[in-house]
């Protein structure tokens, strides 16, 4: 699996745009607490955990599940939250499979360490997914040990180490695998042909996931810009649609060239722009003032009126698109106020 970035927000961001992130939140947080009631239950079994110190140490395994499912319930944590709680819940599972008494239980119970590695491999990087995976295979080598001390029945432990080796190398793999297959179509599907910025659902879901990262964030703004080109219109119909596309194309690299590496820049349809990126000032005027005279230099003989906004995300309850809608809103009366200003200008919103 190749070294990449955490996808935990920008996956939450999909799903949350479609609608999805409240019964994954809902149906995720049953399963946990069905698997973490599952040790408990094992109290009652011969094959359960018979010494004190193993049944105590079930117990506690069996309430931080029982706990992070009522967490997951009432609301989707953050990415650090998910990372605390994977990290919590692959030491949970190792110490409630240990303390089982009969180690082919505990051996197939190892089967559990794949279900969760398919969240990791779903939500996080792969070195979460290996760190899950090394826990699991040292489980293995110990309750597979264990069998065949205790019955010395290779055939029984080969089998089930095929079956549960199986299913924690093949389900993270094929979860993988499918984000990133997900993450390249969404990458090329939502591109503008003509620049390669966002189209306009891309640049929602990107911001999104902005808001989504820096929620919190003392100090921390959401900007947004909307950007309309001047007599565009002009440009078209004196000296042709190819004019046009250069000077779009030409737009969008000034934008790519005066904006921050964190900035989310998309094309909103004809010759309208729209940029987000997170600030520590209400006002973005440095940013603004920079991509208005950046394209005012591209000798096309282009200009552009922008409009500004912003929003505070250090008190942000949970992340909306809300938000992003509002602010682009607002953003676009006042790039009308600065194009009925006479173009070529800044405007920042003001209620």
């Amino acid at each position: 699996m190749v070294k990449q970035a955490d996808q935990f927000d920008w996956v939450s961001a999909y799903l949350d745009t479609h609608g999805l992130l409240t019964p994954w939140r809902r149906i995720s947080a049953v399963f946990i607490a069905a698997f973490a009631a599952d040790p408990l239950i094992m109290l009652w079994s011969p094959v359960g955990p018979q010494h004190p110190v193993t049944r105590a140490v079930t117990m506690v395994a069996s309430g931080l599940g029982i706990l992070g499912a009522a967490l997951r319930f009432k609301r989707w944590p953050t990415r650090r939250q998910s990372n605390a709680w994977l990290l919590i819940a692959i030491g949970a599972i190792a110490a409630a499979l240990l303390s089982l008494s009969d180690p082919y239980v505990g051996l197939m119970g190892c089967t559990t360490f794949a279900i969760l590695g398919g969240y990791i491999a779903y939500f996080h990087p792969a070195g979460y997914v290996r760190a899950n995976l090394a826990v699991a295979a040292a489980c293995v080598a110990v309750l597979s040990y264990r069998l065949v001390a205790a019955t010395g029945d290779v055939a029984l432990t080969a089998g089930s180490l095929i079956v549960v080796v199986g299913l924690n190398i093949g389900v993270p793999f094929g979860m993988q695998s499918l984000v990133q297959t997900l993450r390249t179509d969404l990458q090329t599907s939502d591109r503008d042909p003509l620049t390669g910025l966002h189209n306009r659902r891309s640049f929602n879901n990107s911001a999104y996931e902005l808001v989504r990262v820096h929620r919190g964030t003392p100090g921390a703004h959401l900007v947004v810009l909307v950007i309309d080109l001047d007599e565009f219109k002009r440009l078209n119909d004196t000296q042709g649609h190819a004019a046009g596309d250069q000077a779009l194309v030409a737009v969008a690299a000034a934008l790519r060239h005066s904006c921050r590496a964190t900035a989310v820049i998309g094309r909103a349809g004809g010759e309208e722009f729209v940029v987000a990126d997170v600030d520590t000032a209400p006002e973005p005027t440095a940013m603004a003032d920079r991509i208005c005279h950046a394209i005012a230099e591209i000798p096309l003989a282009i200009t552009a009126s922008i409009g500004a906004s912003s929003a505070p995300l250090s008190d942000a309850a949970a992340p909306s698109t809300d938000v992003i809608d509002d602010l682009i809103r607002t953003s676009d009366a006042a790039m009308y106020e600065a194009k009925r200003a006479g173009g070529n200008q800044v405007r920042h919103y003001r209620e």
